[in-house]
């Protein structure tokens, strides 16, 4: 018991020390099904993207295709940001019951994502 409140304390040390002005990026490592096509990878990101804005007006998604790596041809990062990590705790509680998460369960016929990963994103000027 005493590792796990440890644990806790740690993480919301860790979170609380956080600049306010840093993002939170959700992203994924997806690859496009082959028989689907990129407008209906954007046509669901799009329909995903306005369900999660009624969650959180400041929600945006920017999808990275590959140009010059050796990934494969068909994946893509899919990445989810918010403003901070306040945003993403209340998000992800709101999620199970939202239309977004409605619209998610498409998202293995198109585009399965097999990894995930949270990030804080800082601007350099």
């Amino acid at each position: 018991m005493r590792k796990l409140i440890t644990s806790i304390a740690t993480a919301t040390v860790f979170l609380l020390s956080m600049p306010a002005s840093a993002d939170v990026a959700q992203v994924w490592e997806c690859q496009l099904a082959d028989d689907k096509t990129n407008d209906d990878l954007m046509a669901l990101s799009q329909s995903w993207l306005d369900a999660a804005k009624g969650i959180n007006e400041n929600a945006s998604v920017r999808i990275y295709f590959p140009t010059a790596t050796d990934a494969e041809t068909n994946s893509f990062i899919f990445a989810f940001y918010l403003p901070d990590f306040t945003s993403w705790g209340k998000f992800n509680d709101a999620y199970p019951d939202s239309p977004a998460a409605q619209v998610d369960e498409g998202w293995d016929d198109v585009a399965p994502c097999k990894v995930s990963g949270l990030w804080r994103t800082e601007d350099l000027e």
